[in-house]
């Protein structure tokens, strides 16, 4: 029974993070429990530090509250006379909160710790993503000196030490990445699609079969993606060299290349003013097609984002 409470107390600790988020603004995708705790994931940031600041602040505040009010049962319940299993229960559940509370106050991402440190980075910077750097080298700091915590606790006998070395690494492997994702938005925000686009030489007519486009048109560019026209020019998706050659031999002839493009509606279309932190979703192999008014000007890949903002899937 005291574990499923405290395993309840954990839930409402990630659900004082998300209904808060939610207060303000902030969509939630899920809560997941597991080995090491529980993450609620937002979708996106806040709107303010406030915000940032208590949403952070809602989970180990909420860990407290139940720590404070399963203490004061267990003086209560010792105060009048009550089973030594029921006293003992309601203190260690009190002592379990408590430490849930302070632990996650440690100053590091990704510890709410970290998070109510990088609000009030942001609100004297001003800036979001250098917040988040600084708090992520904050949280690699912390990491490491709860790994080492561990390392010192297994050398002295007590085994329990792995669990520490365990929870330091997954605390500085998680900072590390929110630190990386952070320079790299902020990278991104210097560049813009248009700086980074790949500009088109050649096009495909929609009605055009692989085969010819393949003999005439492919040979004579180093491009591997090509915007695919219908009539008037207007573009109606795009195909790449891969999926081109795929097409086998015999059925070559037969098959246009609107057969096998990848239908306008299914790929981003962005301005050539539009920063790399828009883009930073595609996998390497995705494209987005960057239009200038009516004209289009350009396709830009996952990969030619990943290579200058520094991001990595």
């Amino acid at each position: 029974m005291a574990a499923l409470a405290f395993l309840a107390s954990l839930l409402a600790h990630e659900l004082a993070h998300a209904l808060t988020a939610r207060r303000y603004q902030v969509p939630v995708q899920r809560i997941t429990l597991w080995m090491l705790g529980g993450v609620s994931v937002l979708d996106g940031d806040p709107a303010t530090p406030r915000a940032a600041f208590l949403i952070a602040a809602a989970g180990p505040a909420t860990s407290l509250c139940i720590g404070a009010v399963s203490g004061a049962g267990g003086l209560l319940l010792r105060v009048t006379e009550a089973p030594d299993l029921l006293q003992a229960t309601a203190l260690w559940f009190a002592v379990m909160n408590v430490a849930l509370g302070l632990f996650n106050l440690l100053p590091g991402v990704p510890l709410d710790g970290g998070r109510v440190l990088r609000a009030w980075l942001w609100h004297r910077y001003g800036d979001p993503d250098r917040a988040t750097a600084v708090a992520s080298v904050a949280g690699l700091v912390v990491g490491g000196l709860i790994a080492v915590g561990g390392v010192v606790q297994l050398v002295t006998g007590d085994a329990g030490g792995v669990w520490l070395m365990a929870v330091g690494y997954v605390v500085a492997l998680a900072a590390t990445a929110e630190g990386r994702q952070a320079r790299a938005r902020a990278r991104g925000e210097r560049f813009v699609a248009g700086a980074v686009m790949r500009p088109v030489v050649e096009v495909g007519d929609a009605a055009m079969p692989v085969s010819r486009f393949l003999t005439d048109v492919a040979p004579g560019t180093e491009q591997l993606v090509f915007p695919v026209v219908g009539p008037g020019g207007r573009t109606t998706g795009v195909v790449s060299l891969a999926r081109l050659v795929a097409v086998p031999l015999e059925l070559r002839s037969g098959t246009l290349l609107r057969d096998i493009q990848t239908p306008v509606e299914r790929i981003q279309v962005v301005d050539p003013r539009t920063p790399l932190t828009e883009l930073q979703h595609l996998a390497p192999d995705d494209v987005a097609l960057v239009v200038d008014g009516a004209r289009l000007a350009g396709l830009i890949t996952g990969y030619d984002v990943a290579h200058r903002t520094g991001c990595s899937w």
